[in-house]
């Protein structure tokens, strides 16, 4: 009778565990199935010949930002994810995207936003950035080396910070805090980088 007694907490305790993983279980396997799919997505980017890009000044190119895709990677993270075009909430399932008031990167503000706590939760610790931090946003054919200048946080709707600047910068944006307060709404948390190099990329047209 003793050992049946000792039997049912551990019994309880293993059914909670597997309660608690079947609860979980949706999360874990959109974190993994959004891990895998990204990682090939940049995997497949990676391996597309590149083309020649046509000699053109810089007066050629164009003020706003090209609809593509690319590649933005930030060494301190461990963050290499690829990045799509828009900020809708479908655009933004499958990874960071572009927003389209974005001015293309070798002239002005280059925006892209980014989830922080659902779909794979890509800018999780953008909070963690400090200055001189380097950011790589390859995009057609060109590596844009961008160096963090400042991390902070706005009111949600301020659309300030992906206004066209004068001088060519990386803007990163996500919600904070991570989790929704009660009765409260997010707030923006934002990252801010200049360029400091550009330099020719071998991956192909991103």
């Amino acid at each position: 009778m003793g050992e049946v007694r000792k039997t049912r907490p551990r019994l309880a305790l293993i059914l909670l565990i597997c309660g608690l993983l079947l609860a979980l279980s949706p999360y874990i396997y959109h974190r993994y199935y959004l891990y895998v799919s990204q990682h090939e997505v940049v995997e497949n980017q990676q391996h597309i010949p590149a083309e020649p890009e046509p000699d053109v000044v810089e007066e050629d190119y164009p003020e706003k930002l090209v609809e593509d895709t690319g590649v933005l990677e930030i060494p301190a993270l461990g963050l290499k994810v690829s990045v799509g075009y828009g900020v809708e909430e479908a655009d933004l399932e499958s990874g960071p995207g572009f927003y389209p008031q974005s001015q293309y990167p070798d002239h002005g503000n280059v925006s892209i936003a980014g989830h922080r706590n659902v779909h794979g939760a890509p800018f999780l610790n953008l909070h963690k950035l400090k200055d001189g931090d380097q950011i790589i946003l390859t995009y057609r054919n060109k590596q844009y080396v961008y160096a963090v200048e400042k991390v902070f946080t706005t009111h949600s709707r301020d659309w300030s910070v992906i206004e066209p600047t004068a001088e060519p910068v990386l803007t990163l944006t996500t919600c904070t805090p991570i989790i929704k307060p009660p009765g409260g709404d997010y707030d923006r948390l934002i990252v801010r980088a200049r360029l400091v190099e550009v330099k020719s990329s071998n991956t192909g047209n991103m």
